[in-house]
């Protein structure tokens, strides 16, 4: 029980986290990519291993609500385009879709570089 509620927390947390982005809020220098995960790992990994499935626990609850974004390139976007077949009554274009998945592949992969930049960064003192 603990479990899913720490879970559902941290999934609020996330979404929370991302309105803020939009926001402004939040920073994007807040966000990790996979370099600042890893050495924010090697960090917790040093306080334990109970740490450490806390903290990959965190990184899996991340991902599954990155997921669920309405983004056409990950599960949520599918939904999405599964809801509008379903109100008008036919799938949307291939085109439509090829040129939305672009757009949200464009979009997660300016998103993971600015990141990774500025994990880079910051490890190095820039």
């Amino acid at each position: 029980v603990m479990g899913v509620e720490r879970t559902h927390r941290v999934m609020l947390k996330t979404y929370l986290t991302l309105v803020r982005i939009f926001q402004g809020r939040v920073k994007v220098e807040h966000l990790k990519a996979p370099v600042g995960i890893a050495h924010l790992g090697a960090l917790v990994a040093d306080r334990g291993f109970i740490h450490l499935l806390f903290f990959m626990g965190l990184i899996s609850v991340n991902l599954a609500v990155v997921n669920f974004l309405p983004l056409p390139i990950v599960d949520g976007g599918h939904f999405v385009f599964l809801l509008i077949e379903q109100v008008t009554g036919r799938p949307v274009s291939p085109s439509v879709q090829g040129a939305a998945g672009l757009v949200g592949l464009a979009l997660i992969v300016m998103m993971f570089l600015v990141v990774t930049y500025n994990d880079i960064m910051g490890l190095f003192g820039g």
